[in-house]
């Protein structure tokens, strides 16, 4: 109730507190961040960004678990700390994963236990273009693979491993008739990222590097050796959409609910070679999205795909 009729009356908490923390000469912020890869572009990239509106030469820590650590290397000039012991979903306590690091929480001036930035960070829709930075000493890392110089690659990642209460992902009837077109009409390479190795798929052309890469050695992949991008809304999506670098890459993303991820954000890639196409189940069906589309937007259309397309 009290979240609602901050919002109905124009006031946003984070601002408040951090005018609280201005006026207090605040220089030490930590946030806290157990939840998915790709809200550091969509909303923490621009938290960092009102933090420093209000306190211009504060230090921000992220306190997180491990597998997030490398998406926080791509915001500029914040800290990282992590505890191995988080999970995601899991309740956590501040205070005694900052004892294990040999850190106090009074030394920090303000502390974001559980920030919001769906509900604070409104005002960037439509108008903050998310840029995380590229280290150039990355762009090797995908030789470790064994990849072909030669050619190119479809990056596709299958499913997103979250659990949602709608399917987001692709049915893998679909994507095993796509990775058949894909290799015999075609005769283009994929290569699979993710977590898991299950689902496994036998189709030839199929290079599955699930489990296999961290963060900057699958986003080596997809800035060197792909041409293509296949994928639902999911962070890798988010992460590789917000590359602050030009390579060209056609990227189509599969959609169960547009009101969400990159299309919520309503701005642009940062990356002038990327060519975008949206691809939409209605009513939250994604196995409305057939095959021949994809291998259309994929292969067919011109250098325009700048669209969303409603099944």
């Amino acid at each position: 109730m009290f979240k609602g009729l901050c919002r109905k009356l124009g006031i946003n908490p984070l601002d408040r507190l951090l005018k609280k923390a201005a006026k207090k000469n605040a220089r030490t912020v930590l946030v806290c961040w157990n939840r998915g890869l790709g809200d550091i572009p969509l909303g923490l990239y621009a938290l960092v960004i009102r933090i420093r509106h209000f306190i211009p030469d504060v230090q921000i820590t992220f306190l997180t678990r491990h597998d997030l650590e490398s998406g926080f290397h791509m915001l500029d000039g914040v800290g990282v700390l992590v505890d191995p012991h988080w999970k995601r979903g899991v309740p956590f306590d501040i205070a005694t994963s900052l004892k294990k690091l040999g850190k106090d929480i009074a030394g920090y001036d303000l502390v974001l236990e559980r920030p919001d930035p769906t509900n604070w960070l409104q005002w960037q829709i439509g108008k903050l273009t998310p840029r995380l930075k590229w280290n150039s000493q990355w762009d090797d890392f995908w030789r470790k693979f064994g990849l072909s110089e030669e050619g190119s690659y479809i990056g596709v990642h299958v499913q997103t491993e979250t659990c949602y209460a709608y399917e987001k992902n692709w049915p893998l009837t679909h994507w095993t008739e796509f990775f058949r077109r894909a290799a015999d009409e075609y005769n283009t390479s994929i290569v699979l990222f993710g977590f898991s190795q299950e689902p496994a798929f036998n189709t030839p052309g199929v290079v599955d590097l699930r489990g296999k890469t961290n963060l900057f050695e699958m986003l080596s992949i997809i800035r060197n050796r792909c041409r293509y991008l296949l994928v639902p809304d999911s962070g890798v999506l988010s992460i590789a959409y917000y590359i602050d670098e030009d390579f060209p890459i056609r990227i189509v993303s599969l959609w169960a609910d547009p009101k969400q991820g990159i299309l919520r954000q309503k701005v642009a890639s940062p990356n002038a070679g990327l060519k975008h196409c949206a691809l939409i189940g209605k009513n939250k069906d994604l196995s409305r999205v057939p095959v021949d589309a994809v291998v259309k937007k994929l292969f067919h259309e011109g250098e325009d795909v700048c669209q969303k397309t409603l099944f």
